[in-house]
């Protein structure tokens, strides 16, 4: 496989994990818990920016960032303007100008352990399903398993939050559950009678 190629390829399947989110919020009966973003799957990634910043929307910031932002930052052509559009962006998420800003010392300390506990086939864990959630609303109340609906199947993980759980990230509260399920090498949003369209995608061997 060819470095393009193979950056196209990644490029695909990180954003087809930002989707899964946006599908899970309708499955789980709280679309307006966790708001979808109306981007195709490749225009998350900005293909003029280096490996640092290219990506940087894939995740929870997707579903941090207006509408207007996210299509600022996909304009962009240089990795300086990025840095510079990223502190801005955290800068507007910190209205009182406080010296410590909460928001993004907890979406730092959410990802580190969203790494340390869902990377998987060489996608950090911040950008999967599970750790995008946790990164958005924290550990779950609880973590339990069902018995998937096939036979053979992978059994399916179910998290939930309590109904009276605080706002996230987002500023709006958790569904009450999230299912997930282990599809080849990841582990995925479950969405009975759906095909997850990421079975169509190989996974890189690459951190991201």
């Amino acid at each position: 496989m060819t470095s393009c190629a193979g950056t196209r390829l990644r490029a695909l399947a990180l954003a087809a994990l930002v989707l899964g989110v946006a599908l899970a919020g309708c499955a789980s009966g709280g679309g307006g818990h966790l708001p979808g973003v109306e981007h195709n799957l490749a225009e998350l990634t900005n293909p003029a920016l280096g490996p640092d910043y290219s990506q940087w929307l894939v995740g929870p910031i997707a579903y941090l960032a207006t509408k207007d932002e996210v299509a600022a930052y996909l304009a962009l052509k240089e990795d300086k303007a990025a840095e510079s559009f990223i502190e801005q962006f955290w800068a507007r998420r910190n209205p009182k100008g406080r010296s410590e800003n909460a928001v993004l010392q907890t979406f730092e300390e959410r990802g580190a352990e969203a790494d340390r506990l869902y990377t998987e086939s060489g996608f950090l864990g911040r950008r999967t399903d599970r750790g995008t959630i946790y990164v958005l609303y924290g550990k779950p109340q609880t973590i339990d398993f069902e018995v998937p609906p096939a036979s053979g199947a992978p059994p399916i993980e179910v998290w939930k939050y309590a109904l009276n759980a605080p706002a996230g990230l987002t500023g709006r509260p958790p569904s009450p559950v999230y299912r997930f399920m282990k599809r080849g090498d990841l582990t995925v949003f479950y969405i009975p009678g759906r095909l997850d369209p990421r079975l169509r995608v190989r996974s890189p061997g690459g951190r991201h």
